[in-house]
């Protein structure tokens, strides 16, 4: 990557001043890794049950592809304000992933670190 388009993405992706958060429990995160571009959807789950889990899997799974596509967008969208030309991004992958954070076996209630991660391509 030459480094007109590292400094560029580089104010695109700013997770400091640009806060994507919707509430404080649901936040985005994006960072160059090599010559990819990666985005983190991460969030604190409070489940009561197993049933309850996967209501809320499908649900919460939904929920961070839209926020993925929404910060891409404004990635993009200020990208191309500073550089003057559109970023192309080529999803390569994309996978999640839960962390227990708390349990205990007299409470049925468990508290999970979920992690939904979009690896893209930059062109």
């Amino acid at each position: 990557m030459d480094y007109d388009l590292v400094a560029n993405i580089g104010t695109a992706i700013d997770n400091v001043y640009n806060s994507y958060a919707e509430d404080s429990s649901r936040r985005t995160v994006a960072k160059l890794a090599g010559e990819q571009l990666v985005v983190e959807f991460r969030t604190i789950l409070t489940v009561a049950k197993d049933r309850e889990l996967e209501h809320q899997m499908t649900m919460i799974k939904s929920e961070s592809k839209q926020m993925i596509d929404t910060r891409v967008k404004s990635i993009k969208d200020c990208f191309k304000e500073s550089a003057g030309r559109a970023l192309k991004l080529k999803k390569i992958n994309d996978y999640d992933r839960i962390e227990t954070l708390t349990v205990s076996p007299y409470s049925p209630i468990r508290t999970l670190k979920y992690t939904f991660v979009v690896n893209y391509e930059v062109k």
